[in-house]
């Protein structure tokens, strides 16, 4: 019974039941009690050697005389109630999305559910004991409707319209809103086409078909039935249901694509399905559906560029479908290199070469070949160079030939003019200009040790190189991290070593270097993360130990000293009993800076759109781009100037000019701007910024544009996902045209509207029988002879 009571004065009585009113508290019935049963005992000790006769009569006199007072002293009395059958609620939700809108005049399915959902109404107020239905109407949102909604749906005088569906979504705010006060549920009914936009699958989740098994929290629990819209024989449809891919896939590595198919209407025929890569086929596959509903293709390819690139899988059009736009199917994918191909250059083995070359071969993303220089072409070796075991090296092949297929070079103490490279040193600096990584490591042969001053390289290094030889310095110093250093991603090793013993600076609590290659200064353009603490340039400023520099497309770093391999004894680690990750970070960051990798780029493009743009943009739908430029130090850039150009990748619109947007980044480096691509298709957005005239970086990303809209593209009934839905729910999927009948719980509450309390204890009569039954055991006790 529900005690929800509701005053209603007019409201006669019809159920009564006996209840306590006594205001006394809890001991003192319980004292009574204790009483009663020690007068009953006082009253079986007394009659002791009496006929057993007698002393059951006795002790039944008084056990009815104690009841009588202990109920008395609980002041019963009888409460009136008003009550009334509450009926159990019925949920009714219909699909408005515009799928929805299908077909014509009274066919319209939001037409046809409408008149369904009326129907279930008439049906469940009219059974014995009737329920109480709620109307709601559903898309991708949820909202409370009544009667008058259904009939303007039934009339046509509402249309259905909504952006999205997610059938789900009554199930799941039934749940969420059940409890309280509320009257209990009786049962949910859906009516849909089943056109799920959010990807639900047939095999539903298994969070939803838990929670829809156990609907209302009772036991039973309450039934979920789906009503099917829009399951026509006649409808024919082929749809690119889904494709599963990889955001992220390697370079000339095997991707694989899986591609699901549904068909309806088509029964066994055979479609053709192909994938493209920014609109040129590279694979085709014939796929025949042989009577069943879904099917699945699969297509391997091996990508052989780098960078965001579109996919289109299209199976063909076939004759007398309903929806040609959802044979198609757009994604994006990440290309990136499997492998960081390096040239690493030694003059002469050595510890910081050891331990650079093995930590380069340990890297599973590194594709490493290293020379090293043991005999020049002066050596006198005494004997033919066919005897040698030694290869020459290649010194045309490397710096002509195979140069560009290198992401970063490594010069490590190496002198070139042993070894005639001095006309390839122009070559380098092309390469670096070029977009290039070049890397070069102290050491005696390093540098202005190495004859570099005056070379195209010393054109593309960080720093400026003194002439001569005898720049350098081999006292143990501990490094002093930059203001740009503590913001750089090359010198980046937070977290792995202790830091409390350089107050926040990760290399102070790290081992001395040794050893340093003086310079002149950095160049202009340069950067300096790491520097000496003692010793000055020419200008007085601190010699570099580790600086940047942006060159053209390309980059550089130069590292002074020969001893960072300090940084990955034992001892680095700060008595934690492992070696340090210094120096592998600090070499895998240089590494990573160098390639460009996009995670720490000076210019980060971001896009965004309604819903989710990965899923693809809904025609007309606006796109923001997002531009976020860096200086050398990583701070924000303000007044950078910006290019953003937006470019169609489909082959049918290539013809069309890109859409250039121009401007400058605010004093937080930011820069946002409004796109408003032409047409559906796949669309590339490149992003340019620039200062002063020096160019500070690039981005790109590529988003799609929906052929139509989601409603669109899922138009098509799906009566198996209802079925599914309803078959978790323990109801049954109906067709819209046979909804009478449809089971529902009944939990037979009881809503009290008002009550009242008549006292019983308090009448003569209830106070004559105590005395007389008291009377009577007086009486009898005393003719017995007893006290």
């Amino acid at each position: 019974m529900l005690h929800d009571v509701t005053p209603a004065p007019d409201t006669p009585f019809n159920d009564w039941d006996i209840v306590a009113t006594s205001a006394w508290p809890a001991w003192v019935h319980a004292l009574a009690v204790v009483a009663v049963v020690f007068a009953l005992a006082l009253s079986w000790t007394s009659t002791r050697g009496a006929p057993l006769r007698l002393r059951l009569g006795l002790l039944s006199l008084r056990a009815v005389l104690g009841a009588l007072l202990v109920c008395l002293l609980l002041q019963p009395g009888r409460r009136l109630l008003a009550t009334s059958r509450q009926p159990d609620r019925v949920v009714v939700a219909v699909d408005t999305s515009a799928s929805m809108a299908v077909g014509e005049g009274n066919q319209q399915r939001v037409r046809r559910a409408a008149t369904a959902a009326l129907a279930v109404i008439d049906d469940v107020t009219q059974r014995e004991p009737p329920f109480a239905p709620e109307v709601w109407l559903f898309d991708d949102t949820l909202k409370k409707a009544g009667v008058d909604d259904l009939r303007a749906l039934a009339d046509g005088a509402r249309p259905a319209q909504g952006p999205a569906t997610r059938v789900a979504l009554p199930l799941e705010a039934v749940i969420e809103a059940d409890g309280g006060a509320r009257a209990p549920l009786g049962g949910v009914v859906v009516v849909s086409d089943g056109g799920d936009t959010t990807g639900l699958p047939v095999a539903l989740t298994t969070d939803l078909r838990e929670r829809a098994a156990r609907l209302g929290g009772s036991d039973p629990p309450a039934p979920l039935h789906a009503v099917v819209v829009g399951a026509d024989a006649s409808f024919q449809d082929v749809v690119v249901d889904r494709v599963v891919a990889d955001e992220f896939a390697f370079v000339r590595n095997p991707m694989t694509v899986e591609v699901t198919l549904r068909q309806r209407g088509y029964g066994d025929q055979a479609v053709p399905v192909t994938l493209a890569e920014d609109g040129v086929l590279v694979a085709k596959n014939e796929v025949s559906f042989a009577g069943e509903a879904t099917v699945k293709t699969t297509f391997t390819l091996t990508p052989q560029r780098s960078g965001k690139h579109l996919y289109t899988v299209q199976a063909a059009v076939l004759a007398g479908e309903a929806i040609a736009e959802n044979n198609r199917a757009d994604f994006t994918v990440k290309l990136i290199r499997d492998r960081i191909r390096v040239l690493q250059v030694t003059g002469r083995p050595s510890w910081d070469e050891r331990f650079v070359r093995r930590l380069l071969k340990e890297n599973p993303s590194v594709d490493l070949i290293s020379f090293f220089i043991l005999r020049s072409t002066t050596d006198i070796s005494g004997a033919h160079n066919s005897e040698m075991s030694l290869i020459p090296f290649p010194t045309r092949e490397l710096f002509t030939e195979q140069l560009g297929t290198f992401d970063v070079v490594i010069f490590q103490d190496f002198n070139y003019r042993p070894y005639q490279m001095g006309i390839y040193l122009q070559n380098v600096a092309d390469y670096v200009k070029n977009g290039g990584g070049f890397l070069m490591l102290g050491g005696d042969l390093s540098f202005s040790e190495g004859d570099y001053d005056g070379s195209p390289v010393a054109d593309v290094l960080p720093i400026r190189l003194r002439p001569g030889h005898g720049h350098t310095d081999v006292e143990d110093f501990v490094p002093v991290v930059t203001d740009a250093g503590r913001r750089h991603p090359v010198t980046d090793i937070g977290g792995v070593v202790d830091t409390g013993a350089g107050n926040g600076n990760p290399f102070a609590a790290l081992p001395p270097l040794q050893g340093l290659n003086l310079s002149a200064g950095l160049q202009p353009d340069a950067v300096a993360l790491l520097t000496h603490p003692a010793q000055n340039d020419d200008n007085g400023a601190s010699q570099p130990v580790i600086a940047v520099r942006d060159v053209g497309r390309g980059r550089s770093v130069a590292i002074t000293t020969d001893t960072l391999w300090h940084w990955a004894l034992p001892q680095a680690a700060n008595g934690r009993g492992s070696p340090s990750d210094a120096h592998r970070r600090l070499l895998a960051n240089t590494l990573r800076w160098l390639i460009r990798d996009p995670e720490l780029s000076h210019v980060k493009l971001t896009l965004d759109a309604p819903g989710d743009i990965a899923r693809g943009v809904e025609p007309g739908a606006p796109v923001t781009a997002e531009i976020r430029a860096f200086d050398a130090r990583y701070d924000a850039e303000p007044g950078a100037k910006v290019r953003l150009t937006l470019q169609p990748l489909d082959t049918a619109g290539a013809r069309q000019a890109p859409v250039v947007v121009q401007g400058e980044t605010g004093a937080d480096g930011t820069f946002r701007a409004p796109l408003h691509p032409q047409g559906p298709g796949a669309w590339r957005v490149r992003v340019e910024v620039e200062k002063a005239g020096q160019a500070i970086g690039f981005d790109e990303d590529v988003f799609v544009v929906r052929a139509a809209s989601l409603e669109r593209l899922y138009g098509e009934a799906r009566p198996e996902l209802l079925a599914a839905l309803a078959a978790a729910g323990g109801g049954q999927a109906v067709d819209v045209d046979d909804v009478e009948g449809l089971p529902f719980v009944d939990h037979g509450r009881v809503r009290v509207h008002r009550q009242k309390t008549e006292p019983l204890w308090n009448r003569p009569a209830a106070l004559a029988l105590v005395a007389l039954i008291a009377a009577v055991e007086w009486w009898w006790r005393r003719r017995r002879g007893f006290a």
